[in-house]
């Protein structure tokens, strides 16, 4: 197990031109496969992606991807967490200090996001990589 979870860290963390290596703690959810479901949702998303490349601690990219991603949950009781700072509570942001974030995000390779979606049991954790200029560059001029 242990061994498998070093490797689905690593994969994401060696991705060409990733600055970030990005953790996705959903808890809260209906079941395992509706957390892992948003989750997913998160991780896929190009704007989360590139708020985490730039530093921005955007709550509402997050969320957004959340309320996409299909399963459903009482808006009311979400909560997010961004390196540890509560940015989301009770379904509206709060107060934070935007510059304090943005510096855990720029000072750190590892970013990590903990959205909570409810009371229920299903919970999944989730890693992806941020999306930078030089990924697309990479990527864009790559030929098979």
């Amino acid at each position: 197990s242990e061994l498998c979870l070093e490797l689905a860290r690593m994969i994401p963390n060696d991705g060409e031109g990733a600055t970030h290596l990005i953790t996705i703690d959903v808890t809260g959810a209906a079941t395992r496969e509706d957390a892992k479901c948003i989750a997913k949702a998160i991780a896929d998303s190009a704007l989360v992606k590139t708020a985490v490349t730039g530093g921005d601690p955007n709550w509402g990219r997050i969320v957004s991807a959340a309320g996409y991603a299909g399963p459903q949950f009482d808006p009311s009781e979400v909560a997010l967490c961004l390196n540890g700072t509560l940015l989301y509570k009770q379904g509206a942001p709060v107060a934070f200090d935007a510059a304090a974030v943005s510096r855990t995000m720029n000072e750190n390779r590892e970013t990590h996001i903990e959205l909570s979606v409810g009371p229920g049991e299903g919970n999944c954790r989730f890693w992806t990589s941020d999306l930078t200029v030089e990924y697309v560059r990479f990527n864009s001029e790559y030929t098979t």
